[in-house]
């Protein structure tokens, strides 16, 4: 524990205990399924504020399943402090476990470090995408899984009145400070935006509010928030989602969101998507600001049919690839195995599976 963590401590470890404590023990009578543990040894989880976490726990309570936290006192108090953490930690089902406590063996086990248990699971969080591995599907933000699906989802896939393009997220300048252009080779939030304004002024709205079909609607995240139920209602409004990359690695939440009511990708990451997502079937892929430019110019004159298939082909891959919830329903129920009992998470800019290399059980610190 970091010296900053120790002193933060006390009112960490008091602040999870009371969200645990907090919650109506009833609620949790339908968790009835095998459940699921999350065994962590390390704070790796709790980057982009414990989100995958979160994601993992609200999937696994959607399925039926209870979610077990096993880990000491101080992991438990870092989790508490970030804001997916705190989400998790409010969920019906979710129950924490001190090291020492024993797993049942119906559990199905997911651990952040190569477990001494053969029945555990290794959850490889990094960069790289291991596809000798189970590839789980980037995760929709917590507040979006709460809302999925929508109780008109067939009403939003099949809307066709639509605008041509549309991106809603963070603008802020962090999102353009060269690290994905250094390691991935590919152009940052801050390039995607400035190309699409600097060819196709005369198109953007700053609003949906009077947009056309043949609108481009960029919209700032820090000037007009959208709410979480109206969040895959205004993605359904756009033919295409421009998916810029986040701020330090490809893939973001919008991506699979966008897919999830039928809107069309474009992007320069197809290839970080598993599978790789196929330029004019599932996406619209381009290289570069001027492969961007160009790719615009092309949806723009594609044919309401044409864009009508791709929509059906994009909720189709969403559904068998890219649903985590389906995925973890898979691990749960035995219908995915787990190669040599490991999964790939490429959701991070680096792989800290590499560096994080714990010995088993034994090496657990109480707090």
């Amino acid at each position: 524990m970091t010296f900053k963590n120790w002193l933060r401590y006390p009112i960490d470890i008091r602040r999870a205990r009371k969200m645990l404590d907090a919650r109506d023990a009833d609620s949790t009578e339908s968790l009835t399924s095998r459940p699921v543990v999350l065994d962590l040894q390390t704070r790796d989880f709790v980057v982009d504020g414990a989100r995958h976490l979160a994601a993992i726990a609200m999937n696994a309570n959607l399925l039926g399943s209870p979610c077990w936290l096993r880990c000491s006192d101080g992991i438990l108090a870092t989790i508490s402090r970030k804001t997916h953490g705190r989400e998790m930690l409010m969920l019906r089902g979710v129950t924490h476990l001190r090291p020492s406590q024993r797993i049942p063996d119906t559990s199905l086990v997911l651990s952040d470090v190569e477990p001494g248990d053969a029945h555990a699971i290794w959850m490889r969080l990094g960069c790289d995408i291991e596809l000798d591995y189970p590839v789980m599907p980037y995760p929709m933000l917590p507040a979006t899984i709460g809302q999925y699906p929508p109780s008109n989802l067939a009403g939003l896939r099949a809307n066709r009145d639509r605008i041509r393009l549309l991106f809603a997220g963070n603008q802020k300048p962090s999102y353009g400070q060269g690290k994905i252009g250094r390691q991935f080779n590919i152009c940052d939030r801050i390039e995607v935006l400035a190309a699409i304004r600097e060819s196709f002024e005369s198109r953007i709205v700053s609003s949906l509010a009077g947009a056309d079909q043949n609108s481009i609607a960029l919209l700032d995240s820090r000037e007009s928030c959208i709410e979480a139920s109206d969040w895959l209602p205004t993605l359904s409004t756009a033919n295409f989602f421009l998916c810029c990359p986040g701020s330090s690695q490809p893939t973001c939440h919008h991506l699979v969101e966008a897919m999830s009511v039928g809107t069309i990708p474009l992007l320069e990451y197809g290839d970080r998507v598993t599978p790789q997502l196929v330029d004019g079937e599932t996406a619209i892929t381009f290289r570069g600001a001027k492969g961007l430019v160009e790719a615009v110019e092309r949806i723009t004159e594609m044919s309401a049919d044409d864009i009508a298939t791709m929509s059906q082909n994009v909720t189709r891959f969403f559904d068998h690839h890219l649903c985590q919830r389906r995925f973890l329903k898979g691990l749960r129920d035995g219908v995915i195995a787990a190669t040599e009992q490991r999964i790939s998470l490429p959701f991070h800019h680096e792989n800290l599976y590499a560096s994080s290399q714990l010995a088993p059980l034994a090496a657990r610190q109480a707090a």
